[in-house]
């Protein structure tokens, strides 16, 4: 690694040599967050950037930097967070999906020779919003690509476990360290609706496909702590036990006899149905999980089940 040497002035006027690597990257279990950022390294060269909510990762190649994703509110850390580590420029952003929030800072890193990386029918989608934050890619590729830059290999790959333009499962199979953002959140149960997931049954799948890598480190998006393929597993844990939940719950409902009490109105007895099995769904699951290992079952199970009763009912 790269050790580079700047001067700093110390707290008695004096100037004090100090290693720019060392500035704030910080290990597992260590969340110094006094400056707005830190910097995890995850593989040698490989770099997890968060400020404690969202993520970015960005990799040394020998031939540039390359960036996954441009979340606004990093945008005004990641020149600093690259050259503590490295003297190589970004030249590659990559987005993970169409998102604003995760690539929304895109316009702050514009510059000549920026090559922008984008699935066809996400490239599609940033240029039918034209916001002027989320540049147009200048490279697409169509469901999946492998990446040779520098000394790295980035296997992409286009799925749908999250938004309805497309999402990447990105891989660095050499250093086993995988990027797919907004399908677990680690130390926390999803977000709401299961991160608004826009298609349920390919979030369902979506587990098996990405442990079916042989991936030590995972990059979610969001917290501040590197994930693993332990947080995979306990996320899918309780998002099935969620699915088998609803579904037996559903499955036991004599569906004529509620619409007959509401024989006046079918919708308020669609309602009802929705209520009952979602609240019934939400205890059950909240009683074996409001204690256990995953933060944000008080505030998101009853979303959880909502939006998989939705799912069983409709599309299941």
């Amino acid at each position: 690694m790269e050790k580079t040497t700047v001067v700093k002035v110390g707290h008695a006027g004096k100037n004090e040599d100090v290693c720019r690597h060392c500035m704030h990257v910080e290990p597992d279990g260590v969340t110094d967050l006094a400056d707005g950022f830190l910097t995890r390294e995850v593989e040698p060269g490989i770099f997890m950037l968060t400020n404690g909510n969202y993520q970015s990762v960005f990799i040394t190649t020998g031939k540039g930097v390359v960036l996954i994703d441009a979340p606004k509110p990093l945008m005004q850390f990641i020149e600093r967070a690259v050259s503590e580590v490295t003297g190589e420029p970004i030249t590659t952003l990559i987005y993970s999906h169409g998102h604003s929030d995760h690539i929304g800072g895109a316009y702050l890193l514009g510059r000549p020779g920026l090559n922008i990386i984008a699935e066809e029918r996400v490239a599609d989608f940033i240029g039918q919003k034209h916001d002027g934050q989320r540049l147009p890619p200048t490279q697409t590729f169509k469901e999946e690509t492998t990446l040779t830059i520098g000394s790295r290999t980035i296997f992409l790959k286009r799925d749908e476990f999250h938004s309805p333009e497309g999402d990447l499962i990105i891989f660095l199979p050499d250093e086993k360290v995988m990027v797919a953002i907004d399908i677990i959140a680690p130390g926390w149960v999803p977000l709401l609706d299961f991160d608004i997931t826009g298609n349920m049954f390919l979030y369902l799948s979506a587990f098996d496909r990405i442990l079916s890598y042989d991936f030590n480190s995972f990059i979610s998006g969001h917290t501040a702590d590197i994930a693993h393929r332990r947080d995979l597993e306990l996320t899918k844990e309780y998002v099935f036990d969620v699915y088998e939940t609803v579904k037996r719950i559903h499955g036991g409902v004599d569906l004529a006899s509620l619409l007959a009490e509401e024989r006046d109105n079918e919708q308020a007895g669609i309602k009802r149905l929705i209520e009952e099995v979602t609240n019934a769904a939400a205890k059950e699951v909240q009683g074996r999980w409001l204690n256990g290992p995953m933060k944000g079952v008080d505030l998101w199970t009853e979303s959880h089940c909502r939006a998989m009763l939705l799912y069983v009912r409709w599309s299941d």
